[in-house]
């Protein structure tokens, strides 16, 4: 039943006001009389100040009638729901009520039994709509909450070449990102192997909270830069050029914030770090372009020593024919990496070698740098796939060695290959546990909440997957849709209360989930062949199904 619905009364009449007053107060009690107005003008004032629920107005007042008073009410409050009263012979204005949006009329003298269902259903209404506005605040709260994982997604949908133009424009919008980057930087923590051995997990992190609060502060003069960890001792930084002066070389801007960086970070921290930057590009949709390159002039440290900064332009000479790998195969490849997929990885890592031993048969020096690159690739891959780190540094060192040594190009390919699918089998195996740990966490939460109103959607937001994904990965691992799911460890509980207690079958039904008894009885003979009374008689015997 709606509560703390608040009514204005609208009338020049004291004697109608204190007639519909009277009723709802001895019939609708919970009912609340917010105010009365014995005139349009009044009743106007009175509507923006206590800002009722439901407006009872009389059509014929002095000083404003009750539907210039209804026009005015309702551009002040839209969600008002407004009720006419009129008397006989005034039917003209009631179709004008009507048109101007009234809920109901009601003739004078207003009876109880006309009047009293109405204000119930719009009280019911009122509640309904205010039920929408807490939901609607609740995933906006919960929405602004998620941000900061919606922006990291973006973020690495951008270094990962996985988002058009369009589509950027549009995701920065949504999270108040007013330009868009045109550049990248990578900043590598130096020696974090080594500093990860001296502490404590809790060290590290803190160690990788104050690069990251030393960062952020270092780029605070950039507008619109943007922080983002990528990997245990990694971090993307993505500038926009916008604020840039027409001709302004940003070669030199990117260097002078790099080694703002660095200064910072010694500052802040025990830690240096290397920065890497790549060039600046012409489209969102490229970026990934330049981080790539920020990347390779960041593993230039092993020669230049770290606490340094290293444009690409300075290590990494200007694409040309047949110099870097083929780019769109090569964003395949690492996407099949990152997801674990085996049949698209081996796929696409076979038509890159094909290209690359076609292209480079006559220079071996070349192809070799080729493979290497096409290693570190799938490397990196792999651990943005979660893949576990010390294996994935195993097979890459393991290949790197055996690509210098070979000889032969059909054992390179199929030794490249070989490590390839490898690093793909770490990544499954990681995605396939913490799948396996998801689904066996919504399983506990079904067999838990089964008695209550359960959803595809309630459980999948449970374990923070989509309902699509979710239902796929379900099917997948329990061999049963959701819903079959459901049912039977439903009818489970079901065939241990039948047995087992005496309460009836509709509080059973009731118990394990059914708010309707006779769909009840309709699936629980479906399943077992027997309805629910005729199981019961029969004690679960001679059942051509298993109770279990």
């Amino acid at each position: 039943m709606a509560t703390d619905i608040k009514i204005l009364l609208v009338d020049d009449e004291p004697l109608e006001r204190q007639a519909i007053r009277f009723l709802l107060a001895r019939e609708r009690p919970h009912y609340q009389i917010a105010g009365e107005a014995g005139n349009g003008g009044e009743a106007v004032k009175l509507a923006a100040r206590l800002r009722p629920d439901i407006v009872f107005l009389d059509i014929k007042m002095p000083v404003m009638d009750g539907l210039t008073a209804g026009r005015e009410i309702r551009a002040i409050l839209p969600e008002a729901r407004l009720i006419f009263v009129t008397a006989y012979g005034e039917f003209d204005y009631a179709r004008e009520a009507v048109a101007l949006g009234a809920s109901k009329y009601l003739l004078k003298p207003v009876a109880a039994e006309e009047m009293l269902p109405l204000l119930d259903e719009l009280a019911a209404g009122v509640a309904a709509a205010r039920r929408r506005q807490q939901e609607t605040a609740r995933l906006r709260a919960a929405l602004e909450e998620a941000k900061p994982f919606i922006r990291l997604g973006f973020i690495m949908d951008l270094l990962n070449g996985n988002i058009t133009d369009a589509e950027a424009v549009s995701r920065a919008r949504f999270l108040g990102i007013a330009t868009l980057p045109r550049l990248a930087m990578l900043v590598d923590i130096d020696n974090f192997a080594a500093l990860a051995r001296e502490g404590t997990e809790v060290e590290r992190q803190i160690l990788k909270q104050q690069v990251k609060e030393s960062l952020e502060r270092a780029t605070v003069s950039w507008p619109g830069a943007l922080v983002a960890p990528v990997t245990r001792d990694e971090f993307a930084i993505l500038l926009p050029l916008d604020h840039l002066a027409p001709g302004a070389d940003s070669h030199q801007a990117a260097i002078e914030l790099g080694e703002g960086i660095c200064r910072q970070v010694r500052r802040d921290t025990r830690a240096t770090v290397t920065v890497g930057i790549g060039r600046p590009v012409a489209k969102v949709a490229e970026l990934a372009r330049s981080y790539a390159e920020a990347v390779a002039a960041a593993e230039f440290r092993l020669f230049y020593g770290g606490d340094q900064v290293i444009h690409a332009d300075d290590v990494i000479a200007r694409p040309s024919a047949g110099q870097f790998l083929p780019a769109p195969e090569e964003q395949e490849l690492t996407q099949a990496i990152r997801m674990g997929d085996r049949q698209a990885a081996y796929r696409q890592a076979k038509n890159i070698l094909m290209q690359l031993l076609l292209e480079q048969e006559k220079r071996p020096a070349i192809l070799k740098m080729k493979l290497l690159e096409l290693n570190t690739l799938a490397a990196r891959a792999a651990l943005e796939g979660g893949a576990d780190p010390e294996a994935v540094s195993d097979l890459a060192l393991a290949s790197s060695t055996e690509f210098l040594t070979l000889d032969n190009l059909a054992d390179m390919r199929e030794r490249i290959l070989e490590r390839l699918m490898a690093l793909v089998a770490q990544v499954a195996e990681t995605r396939e546990q913490r799948n396996s740990s998801l689904i066996d966490r919504a399983s506990k939460y079904i067999e838990a909440n089964f008695s209550q109103d359960l959803t595809l959607e309630e459980v999948a937001r449970q374990v923070y997957l989509s309902p699509c994904y979710f239902s796929k990965l379900f099917k997948q691992f329990k061999g049963l849709n959701f819903i079959d799911y459901l049912t039977k460890v439903r009818l489970k509980a079901a065939r241990e209360l039948l047995l087992n207690t005496k309460l009836p079958v509709a509080e059973i039904a009731t118990r394990v989930g059914y708010r309707d008894a006779r769909y009840f009885g309709q699936v629980f003979k479906k399943q077992e062949g027997y309805t629910p009374s005729v199981f019961r008689k029969i004690g679960g015997a001679h059942f051509g199904k298993s109770t279990s």
